[in-house]
């Protein structure tokens, strides 16, 4: 030191050595406090006092000079509106700039952490911002956040690990103020980058950069912020083929099968739009199987371009040897903006053609496409070939698809249809998508009819079950326009017991038999019946009426048609024609068999379990020994009447009711030609109870049935008969 500046400096030696112990006190006080501060319970609960908004915890942190600070095992997350995120780092060093605090801005220099792993997702609840009046907010400015290593970041349904160097610039003004992003990259040598669960890239190249302007919630929230983004993505590097065998259950059942492809892309986003240049080439295995078990492996090739008027897109599999699946596909989307508003724009922007031939494919994506009719389901594996054509995002005239034994389900009234199909989609018409015409013809060689409470009964197995849709206009409007035709015949019913469930209980009920049934029934989009016919034959059937008994061979046909398009299922019996032979009251006595006509008119029916229904009847008998048999034994009545069972064929009319457990005849009028018979009779619980009055010339005499008990009326029988209530108003 020069002897002038010595000289000078020794006068002052006292006060220099006051002021350094000074200093060295305050540093060390500093070192103390803040160190003390960073490393207490004190200190974690200054930084965590609103932790569902913010919350920060590390193992321990040193601070060796003022706005330093070094941590290990830090994690920091938080919640902001809709989306809620967490960082983890081992080890982070970072710098506070002290002055800003006075601004009220926590303004950070570098902050440089290693071992990184970041994940963002959306929150369940929306944590909304709290304004104070009469406070400016605070300010967080990140000049840069670096990382050497970023081992894992999770983005929504976007996931990225590896080893990268990433850069994160942020700032954001709280309480509902602007944020802005600034440069931010990532670079990534030995990137894998899945989404939705799909691996797209594994151990690739990536580069990747981002930005967006200051903005505050109103301009843009959440997904919305996309319309604000500026990125460019690179990407290089081996890439996994499809498996179409791994997820069966899956609407889409693709996953990764070895990274045996290649995935090369350049793909820049200024404000939400592609840009002109961006490009993505993409080959792959896909692995798919055939119904016989065999595995296949075939090659698939896409490539996107982005031009300054469109993006283009094609996709290859080509011909190969022993019945390959097929695939060419080219296409250009007119839209180039990937906004939030509207996720599906571009897929609606989409027009060309794409032709396939693929064995058993997997088909719950139909689902998708039959999204609103939920009574139809495919599923399990089908030979499908198509040849599709697009216009602006809709199938127009030309296409069709065509499915080989798919499995179907439809539910109808109740009771659910099931087989192995055959399916032929076909679009008509031109090429106004408003004026075209869908048709899809469907055929299950085998099928099988079970009620919906209990799937594993078979109530009716047959074949050649046909189900034809119809639908008018776009495609989009499938469901709204939707007319449904389902039709079989002769199907099997291998016990008519299964469908006790329809009649009232001990009133009236099945007992055995078998046979056979038809149906031609028409169906609105939501499934429901809106007319058909139905009919039922039955052999040796075996039908118990409250107490009595018979047997004989059954012939129904009905005519139905919906009374009202929506609520209840109500329906008018447009014809109901029900035919009897054979038929043996179990009496004991062997004489000849009995048969009937039974014809209702003005009736109604309501589809329930049991049914509900009401009409007016006629009929044609062989006798009335029948409808005298419901009420006694014959040897119960005079003689007379026994004489004039058998007398000759019987016409009768009268009212008919089922409702509930009970069921109702009543102002039954019989009569031939030496007979006349009124009756009016109620079974209700399988205990029947009703008046009946018969007549032969002068002859008269009335049967009282009531609680099992029966009391004959000779005298004045007629007045008695006239004096008893009806059953029906």
């Amino acid at each position: 030191m020069p002897p002038a500046l010595v000289a000078r400096l020794r006068p002052r030696r006292r006060g220099l050595r006051i002021a350094g112990v000074v200093l060295a006190a305050l540093y060390l006080l500093y070192l103390v406090g803040a160190n003390a501060f960073l490393n207490s319970a004190w200190g974690e609960a200054v930084v965590n006092r609103k932790p569902e908004r913010y919350h920060a915890t590390w193992a321990w942190a040193v601070s060796l000079y003022p706005g330093h600070i070094h941590a290990r095992e830090v994690v920091m997350g938080g919640h902001a509106r809709i989306t809620r995120w967490t960082v983890a780092s081992p080890v982070a060093n970072g710098r506070i700039k002290v002055l800003p605090l006075l601004w009220r801005e926590v303004a950070f220099g570098r902050i440089r952490a290693r071992d990184v792993s970041v994940y963002v997702a959306r929150a369940a609840t929306d944590m909304p911002s709290t304004v104070r009046p009469g406070r400016a907010p605070w300010t967080l400015r990140f000049d840069a956040i670096t990382t050497p290593s970023l081992l894992r970041l999770d983005f929504y349904d976007a996931r990225v690990t590896g080893h990268g160097d990433a850069r994160f610039v942020f700032e954001k003004t709280l309480q509902g103020g602007a944020m802005e992003v600034g440069r931010s990259t990532l670079a990534m040598p030995d990137a894998t980058l899945s989404v939705g669960g799909v691996t797209l890239l594994r151990d690739g190249a990536m580069d990747f950069e981002m930005s967006m302007p200051a903005h505050i919630r109103a301009q843009a929230q959440g997904e919305e912020k996309l319309v604000l983004l500026d990125a460019r993505m690179r990407v290089d590097g081996p890439a996994p083929g499809l498996d179409l065998v791994a997820r069966n259950d899956d609407a889409l059942p693709i996953n990764a099968a070895g990274a045996a492809g290649h995935l090369r892309a350049d793909l820049s986003l200024h404000r939400g739009v592609l840009m002109p240049g961006s490009r993505l080439d993409w080959s792959a295995p896909v692995l798919s199987r055939v119904a016989d078990g065999r595995a296949l492996r075939h090659a698939l090739g896409v490539a996107l371009r982005t031009t300054r008027d469109h993006i283009a897109v094609a996709a290859r599999v080509p011909d190969g040897a022993d019945r390959p699946p097929r695939l060419r596909a080219d296409l250009q989307v007119q839209d180039r903006r990937l906004g939030p508003d509207d996720w599906l724009r571009p897929l609606r922007a989409v027009s060309g053609r794409v032709d396939a031939t693929w064995p058993a494919v997997p088909l719950r994506w139909i689902d998708v496409f039959l999204d609103d009719v939920d009574w139809l389901e495919f599923d399990g594996r089908a030979d499908l070939d198509a040849a599709l054509r697009l216009r602006r995002g809709e199938l127009v005239a030309g296409s069709r698809i065509d499915l080989r034994d798919a499995q179907l389900r439809a539910r109808v009234l109740d009771s659910r249809f099931r087989g192995s199909a055959h399916a032929r989609m076909r679009m008509e018409g031109d090429d106004d998508p408003a004026r075209a015409r869908t048709r899809i013809d469907v055929v299950i060689d085998r099928f099988e009819l079970a009620p919906e409470s209990a799937p594993a009964r078979v109530d009716l197995h047959g074949r050649n079950l046909r189900l034809d849709l119809r639908s008018t206009g776009r495609l989009a409007e499938f469901h709204e326009r939707l007319d449904a035709r389902l039709r079989f015949d002769d199907a099997e019913v291998p016990d008519l017991r299964s469908y006790n469930r329809y009649l009232p209980g001990d009133s009236a009920r099945l007992l055995g038999g078998q046979g056979t049934a038809s149906g031609d029934l028409r169906l609105d989009n939501a499934g429901e019946m809106i007319a058909g016919r139905m009919q039922v034959r039955g052999q040796g059937v075996r039908l118990a009426l409250g107490p009595s008994r018979l047997s004989g061979d059954v012939m129904l046909d009905s005519r139905l048609s919906r009374m009202e398009r929506q609520g209840p299922r109500r329906y008018a019996l447009d014809a109901l024609e029900l035919q009897l032979d054979g038929v043996r009251l179990d009496d004991g006595r062997d004489g000849e068999p009995w048969w009937a006509r039974v014809a209702l008119e003005q009736g109604t029916l309501a589809w329930r379990e049991p049914f509900e229904v009401a009409g007016r009847g006629r009929v044609e008998m062989r006798d009335v020994s029948v409808l005298l048999g419901l009420f006694a034994e014959r040897e119960v009545f005079p003689r007379w009447i026994g004489r004039l069972v058998d007398s000759g064929q019987a016409r009768a009319e009268g009212e008919v009711r089922i409702r509930g457990e009970e069921l109702v005849f009543d102002r039954v009028q019989a009569s031939n030609d030496r007979i006349d018979l009124q009756a009016r009779l109620r079974i209700d619980g399988g205990t029947p109870q009703g008046d009946l009055y018969a007549r032969w010339g002068v002859f008269g005499v009335g049967v009282e049935l009531a609680d099992g008990q029966r009391e004959m009326h000779i005298v004045n029988a007629r007045e008695w008969y006239d004096g008893r209530p009806p059953l029906l108003e």
